[in-house]
């Protein structure tokens, strides 16, 4: 009974984290445009901006996954959490934009290590037939601290400026730092029947044969697609609220948060419990649910190019949000299920890596490049085209974010539905060794 007391301390300390996480990260967000404008940037630099810490947060998760299946994965994770609160707070100093991408490089460094390391640690506390609903529970930090993010730091802005909140964001942080680094590592594979050693495996080895799992590779691929619509959203929507929609930043931050997370409790637990109970009728029913959150996220998406109503906007802003975070947790732990506890650090990384490097490492500069390129008169095809829809011609980020994010989507949701028709043949045989 202690060790459960303890280990479910430990699952809610990595969720604490794990909200200040998406805090920091999505703070920045909330205050693309003050920032812009202060630095006197373009779109397109604020979407590179985005890419510098995509690059560490993107390239890192492998080397970070493989140190975590051979040292103390807690103390590994606490100075992953010191280094991205102190990024993040430091942001509040930068004084041109190629500082600023190097601030957000190692917000993306130290995110890297954490969200690599999580998900093994998670399967080592709980079953199998708990980890969909736990790290479900995990993962609505995501769009819990991105409201909180976008929120709190449209208030701090709109009083006493961005700088500062930047700065407040930023370090309570590190007040978990120091339980994390002294809490105890779970004992590897103690949930699956017996304690796993470290694999003594190559890192290389270690990714051929994770894609050479047919239901991995098609998870990644679909979750790629998810992660290039859902965070090219998360990284512009505010912004498109602050500029397309002329809300003011205090109200637009925080009504966005608001909405935002409503969804970020509702919606995981919501696809948890689908999940869950689709799952007791068929093996596939995760990848099921998570091709039909797709689905759904991408209709209020469109119509939040083409409304004019706050009302209507905001309420596309929660159905967006409500869908796009509702399975993210279903689909790590299908993954972590196609892999033995040996690897799970390792596989998590690698699947990270992919998703981002395919998804919104492409997507949140692209965005950014087309709506300079419509600002400076290029792309009238695609102006016009979105015009016939009934969007204003002069909302280039608009039309950029649906331009791109649509088409991601419905090649997420093709690659999910191959993967659960390969699932029930394909889970039967996981990666116990490499």
């Amino acid at each position: 009974m202690a060790e459960l007391r303890r280990e479910n301390r430990l699952f809610l300390l990595l969720c604490a984290l794990n909200l200040l996480n998406y805090i920091d990260r999505q703070a920045v967000t909330g205050l693309l445009e003050p920032i812009r404008k202060d630095l006197g940037a373009t779109d397109a630099q604020m979407g590179l901006v985005g890419s510098a810490f995509l690059l560490t947060y993107t390239l890192l998760p492998p080397v970070f996954g493989w140190l975590g299946d051979r040292m103390k994965r807690t103390r590994l994770l606490a100075m992953s959490a010191a280094a991205w609160c102190l990024a993040t707070a430091g942001s509040g100093m930068i004084g041109s934009v190629r500082q600023l991408a190097l601030a957000r490089g190692f917000v993306g460094l130290g995110e890297a290590s954490y969200m690599a390391n999580t998900p093994g640690i998670i399967a080592d506390i709980y079953p199998a037939n708990r980890r969909g609903r736990m790290l479900s529970i995990f993962y609505s930090a995501a769009p819990i601290g991105a409201a909180l993010g976008v929120a709190i730091a449209g208030v701090i802005a709109g009083s006493v400026g961005w700088r500062a909140a930047c700065f407040i964001v930023g370090l309570p942080g590190l007040l978990l730092v120091l339980a994390l680094y002294r809490s105890a590592d779970p004992t590897r594979g103690a949930m699956d029947g017996a304690a796993a050693a470290a694999s003594p495996a190559t890192l290389p080895l270690i990714v051929r044969a994770l894609f050479g799992n047919p239901v991995f590779l098609l998870l990644t691929l679909g979750i790629a697609g998810q992660v290039f619509l859902q965070n090219a959203v998360e990284y512009w929507l505010p912004t498109i609220l602050q500029r397309d929609k002329a809300i003011p930043i205090a109200e637009a931050n925080a009504t966005y948060g608001a909405m935002v997370f409503i969804a970020g409790v509702v919606g995981p637990l919501l696809g948890a419990f689908v999940g869950d109970w689709l799952r007791r009728k068929t093996p596939r029913g995760y990848f099921l649910v998570a091709a039909g959150a797709v689905v759904g996220a991408i209709i209020p998406l469109a119509v939040i190019a083409v409304a004019a109503s706050r009302t209507a906007i905001f309420a596309c802003v929660l159905a967006e949000a409500l869908f796009g975070n509702a399975a993210v947790g279903l689909v790590m732990a299908t993954a972590m299920e196609q892999v033995g506890a040996q690897v799970r650090s390792t596989a998590a990384a690698v699947l990270l890596t992919s998703m981002h490097l395919l998804g919104d490492f492409i997507s949140w500069p692209l965005v950014g490049a087309m709506s300079t390129a419509m600002a400076g008169g290029g792309l009238g095809w695609l102006r016009a085209l979105a015009v016939s829809f009934g969007v204003r011609d002069a909302d280039h980020l608009s039309i950029a974010l649906v331009s791109v994010s649509v088409p991601a989507g419905c090649v997420a949701v093709f690659f999910f539905l191959a993967a659960a028709r390969l699932t029930k043949a394909a889970m039967a045989q996981p990666l116990r060794a490499v």
